[in-house]
């Protein structure tokens, strides 16, 4: 399944599962919020990251590398 990133970058959604920070993975899932949208799941976990690391998310830039 394929998501895009604020760029319109095409992104693999289980890749990007595989590559994001355990606690803020697990704190969104616990939520329950974003089980049945894929792309919500991955924009809650770009803000998360965004807050936790003051930086953007590796693949929600420009051109991610993954």
């Amino acid at each position: 399944m394929n998501i895009r990133n604020q760029y319109d970058v095409t992104i693999n959604f289980d890749a990007a599962v595989n590559l994001m920070d355990d606690d803020i993975r697990e704190a969104i899932a616990a939520t329950g919020d974003y089980d049945d949208d894929p792309q919500g799941f991955f924009n809650a976990y770009t803000a998360g990251h965004l807050d936790k690391y003051g930086e953007p998310w590796e693949l929600d830039k420009p051109r991610p590398v993954y």
